[in-house]
């Protein structure tokens, strides 16, 4: 499937989204070694607001993976001071991954690469209702020049971990203190127990 797609969009610059959650590794992982290469260019949307296990994941990987290419995008807005204005983000009023994800990481794409893009992210149709609906390969709603395409969108929570395991990947530690899913500490799509 990810050779299939890469020589579709072959116009398009291949590039993995790297949130340091375990689907985001498997991605990473798969997409490599289908391609045959390591430098495939990674991008990190920090929102400043990631588990610190996230950090030190990402300094690991990025040690454990030298060819590996980054890109690290980042709002240059304070999160505290916009929750003073628009108060804090809700399940209805998510306006922090408009500011801290996809506005940086379009502008960083705008400015530094100049073709079309084709991103691999590790969306899957189990993790929530509206996920459910995604298709596997499709414009990006978000960023304009972007094909999204999700190799692993049909897997669920056991087959990431036994891939995890299986490869003997490294994987970022918040899963180790309980949390099911890692991103932004006060994502208020975060479980009540998070």
């Amino acid at each position: 499937y990810i050779n299939k797609t890469v020589v579709k969009y072959d116009k398009h610059l291949p590039i993995i989204s790297w949130s340091g959650g375990k689907d985001s590794t498997v991605v990473s992982d798969i997409v490599r070694k289908a391609l045959g290469t390591q430098q495939i260019l990674h991008n990190l949307g920090d929102t400043t607001l990631e588990f610190p296990t996230t950090y030190d994941y990402f300094n690991r990987f990025k040690e454990d993976n030298v060819y590996v290419p980054f890109i690290c995008t980042k709002s240059d807005k304070d999160f505290f001071d916009l929750c003073d204005i628009f108060g804090p983000p809700s399940r209805i009023m998510r306006w922090c991954c408009s500011i801290f994800k996809t506005g940086p990481i379009s502008r960083e794409f705008n400015e530094i690469i100049s073709e079309d893009i084709l991103t691999f992210y590790g969306i899957r149709r189990s993790e929530s209702t509206s996920r459910s609906k995604y298709k596997r390969t499709e414009i990006s709603p978000k960023i304009l020049r972007q094909i999204v395409s999700a190799p692993i969108i049909e897997w669920d929570d056991y087959d990431v971990w036994l891939y995890i395991i299986s490869q003997g990947l490294d994987f970022n530690k918040a899963y180790e203190y309980g949390f099911r899913r890692v991103g932004c500490l006060y994502c208020p799509n975060n479980s009540g127990w998070s």
